[in-house]
C-alpha cells in the first residue's frame, strides 16, 4: 500500500525587499519537488502581508521578475484564494470562502511540513519560525533563534567574535545617532581608513550595501542604508578582497559542507544587480556567474570550510545555509561575513555541482523538518504534563 503523500505549504513572497527573489527562488523548489511524494500548497505572501493560495506557477510567465512583482501580485489576486495565517495549533493555513447567501466560511487545510522561503524580513529573521513553532507544524530551516542571530549582521557578527572566528573590524549606529553627530561617526569610519562599506543589519541580497571612498560619499551611503533599515553597519574594506562561499547542510551521514566558490563581480560591490538581475532572471542565483571550486589555495578553501562548518554547528543552524566570507589575496587571510539562512536558490546550485540533485537534497530537508519536529515532541511543554 502506497504512503500518503506528505502536504508541503511552500511559503514565499513576503513584507521585504526581497520579496521578488523569493518568487523565483519557489518556483525553483516547487519545480525540483517529488510529486511522487509531496502535495504541494503554494502561499504567497504580498508585500501588504495578505496571503494568497496560488496555483503553481512558471516564473517566465512573470516578466519583470525579481526586481518588479507587479505582475506576479496580480496573478495571485486573479487566480488564488485569500487564506489566513493562524498561530493555533492545527491552524497554520485556513481558506477564505464566500457563499452567495451564506456569507463567509474559513475551513482549514492541512500542511504536514512549511517550507519558508521568505528571503529577507519578516521571514528568514525567524518571525515565520515563531509562528509555525506555535501552530505545532514541522517546518524546514532554521529554528527562530539562530534565524534571528544569522539575519543581523550585528548580533552574528558578536557571535562570530566569541566562536574565535575572525570578522572585518567596523561598528554600528542607528538612525537617532546619525542624526544628531554625523560628525563622530564619520571621525570614527575614518579612523577605520577609507574605503569603507556601509551595510543595512538586516537585510541580505546585497540591498542598500554601497562602498565610500570619502566623507561626502559615506554620507550618501548611510543615508541609503537608514531608508531601508534603523541601523547601519560601516566596515573596512578588505584590500582587493575575495567574495568566497560556501553551503552547508545536515544529512543522514552528517553535516556536509560543500566546494567553495567564487561569484564574478564586474564592480567593487557584487550588488543586488549583480546576482539577481543579469542573465536569466528565472533562474535567480543560480544564474550568476562563478568560479567553482573557487580560484582560492587548497589551505584556504579548507579553512573556509572548517569556519563554515563551525559557523553552522555553534549557531544550531539547519536546513541549507550559504555562508560567506571575504579573502585578502595578498595575505590570503579569510575572514567570516554572514550566515544567509534562506539563501537565494536555496543554495541548491552548490549540491548539484556536487552530483546531489535538487529533488534528493529537497528529500533531506523536509525529512530534517519532520525529525526535528519529533524531537520537539519529547519536550516537556506543560507542568500537568508530569503529573
Amino acid at each position: 500500500m502506497n504512503s500518503p503523500k506528505i502536504v508541503v505549504g511552500v511559503f514565499f513572497g513576503g513584507r521585504s525587499v526581497e520579496h521578488g527573489v523569493s518568487i523565483v527562488t519557489a518556483a525553483q523548489v516547487m519545480q525540483s519537488m517529488d510529486r511522487g511524494r509531496y502535495d504541494i500548497i503554494a502561499i504567497y505572501a504580498t508585500e501588504r502581508g495578505e496571503y494568497f493560495f496560488v496555483p503553481e506557477f512558471d516564473v517566465k510567465e512573470h516578466p519583470g521578475l525579481p526586481l518588479n512583482p507587479s505582475s506576479f501580485d496580480s496573478f495571485a489576486r486573479t487566480k488564488g484564494r485569500k487564506v489566513l495565517i493562524g498561530t493555533e495549533r492545527g491552524r497554520l493555513v485556513s481558506a477564505m470562502r464566500s457563499t452567495p447567501g451564506i456569507g463567509e466560511r474559513i475551513s482549514s487545510i492541512e500542511v504536514n511540513v512549511a517550507f519558508s522561503i521568505v528571503h529577507g524580513s519578516h521571514g528568514e529573521d525567524g518571525s515565520l519560525q515563531g509562528v509555525f513553532e506555535l501552530a505545532d507544524v514541522p517546518y524546514v530551516g532554521p529554528a527562530m533563534v539562530p534565524a534571528a542571530v544569522a539575519m543581523d549582521k550585528i548580533v552574528a557578527k558578536s557571535a562570530f567574535r566569541g566562536l574565535g572566528l575572525p570578522v572585518v573590524d567596523g561598528f554600528w549606529i542607528d538612525r537617532a545617532t546619525w542624526q544628531s553627530d554625523r560628525g563622530s561617526v564619520t571621525e570614527r569610519a575614518a579612523a577605520l581608513g577609507w574605503p569603507v562599506f556601509a551595510k543595512p543589519a538586516t537585510l541580505g541580497s546585497s540591498i542598500g550595501v554601497s562602498r565610500a571612498e570619502d566623507e561626502n560619499s559615506l554620507a550618501f551611503a548611510v543615508d541609503t542604508v537608514l531608508t531601508y533599515d534603523r541601523r547601519c553597519v560601516i566596515e573596512s574594506a578588505v584590500n582587493g578582497g575575495l567574495d568566497i562561499n560556501c553551503a552547508v547542510m545536515r544529512t543522514p551521514d552528517g553535516i556536509k559542507v560543500s566546494a567553495t566558490e567564487r561569484p564574478v563581480k564586474d564592480e567593487e560591490v557584487l550588488d543586488y544587480a549583480a546576482k539577481y538581475l543579469r542573465g536569466s532572471k528565472q533562474e535567480g542565483m543560480a544564474a550568476a556567474r562563478r568560479i567553482f571550486p573557487a580560484d582560492v589555495p587548497d589551505h584556504v578553501a579548507e579553512q573556509i570550510q572548517t569556519m563554515a562548518r563551525t559557523a553552522y554547528t555553534e549557531l544550531y543552524c539547519r536546513g541549507i545555509a550559504r555562508i560567506d566570507f571575504l579573502v585578502e589575496p595578498e595575505t590570503w587571510r579569510v575572514y567570516i561575513n554572514e550566515i544567509n539562512s534562506i539563501p537565494g536558490s536555496m543554495a541548491l546550485y552548490f549540491w548539484e555541482l556536487e552530483g546531489m540533485s535538487a529533488s534528493s537534497v529537497i528529500d533531506m530537508l523536509i525529512e530534517e523538518a519532520q525529525q526535528a519536529h519529533r524531537e520537539k515532541a519529547r519536550t516537556t511543554y506543560s507542568i500537568s504534563q508530569l503529573r
